[in-house]
């Protein structure tokens, strides 16, 4: 059983999807939009985010952005469910890293499938570190630091680098990152994964540890 909290502004929808969340075996709880949502994480950590695309205060990408800030919400699977189901928001909702995107009014088995995928995804905390060169990941903290300095990572973008420094010298083709990373073989294009690392390269230039991320041109990327 997950802790998931179901973020809409419709009282209809919100307590649809609770409810099937619920009769999953989930303990679901909702809130009619961002501010009660950041309100409710005040007290009680998530380990996951069901949103509508657009909110009555804000949309479901501002939303995210606060909840990576929150301890309670920085290590939570983000899914946006929504009628809103235009291709150009769903990539920029997964390439922004959102984990996924559902369209209401799916069977509510497809829902709770997604959620448990996302849920079955390798978590983004986790005790201990990993160091490659001068750059630090800390599981525990949920950060990564290069000489002490810190480096802004959206949630899939620290699981993506997480991947890439635990396994340090290996050539990881994209549909591998697909599964491991986002859990997801199918559905999403391997562009996805190319957005992500060229935000990866471009955290890690000030630093002068973008040459760290290498092409391998036909087959993927190594880290190391």
């Amino acid at each position: 059983m997950a802790r998931l909290l179901v973020v809409d502004s419709s009282a209809e929808d919100s307590a649809q999807i609770t409810g099937q969340l619920r009769a999953a075996g989930h303990d679901a709880v909702c809130a009619a939009d961002a501010a009660a949502a950041i309100a409710t994480l005040r007290h009680t950590a998530f380990d996951a985010v069901i949103t509508e695309w657009r909110l009555a205060d804000t949309s479901a990408l501002d939303l995210a952005a606060s909840l990576r800030r929150d301890p309670n919400g920085a290590a939570a699977r983000i899914l946006v469910a929504s009628r809103q189901g235009e291709p150009a928001d769903i990539a920029r909702a997964l390439d922004s890293g959102i984990d996924d995107y559902v369209a209401k009014g799916s069977p509510p088995e497809e829902l709770v499938a997604r959620v448990n995928a996302a849920l079955r995804r390798p978590p983004a905390v986790a005790e201990g570190t990993v160091q490659v060169g001068p750059i630090v990941l800390d599981r525990s903290a949920h950060k990564v630091t290069v000489e002490g300095h810190e480096i802004d990572l959206a949630p899939a973008e620290f699981r993506l680098m997480a991947h890439f420094m635990e396994n340090r010298g290996r050539v990881l083709g994209r549909r591998h990152l697909l599964v491991q990373v986002w859990n997801r073989p199918r559905g999403i294009g391997e562009r996805t994964v190319d957005v992500h690392v060229r935000r990866l390269r471009a955290a890690l230039t000030p630093h002068k540890c973008e040459d760290l991320l290498q092409t391998v041109r036909g087959f993927g990327y190594r880290f190391g």
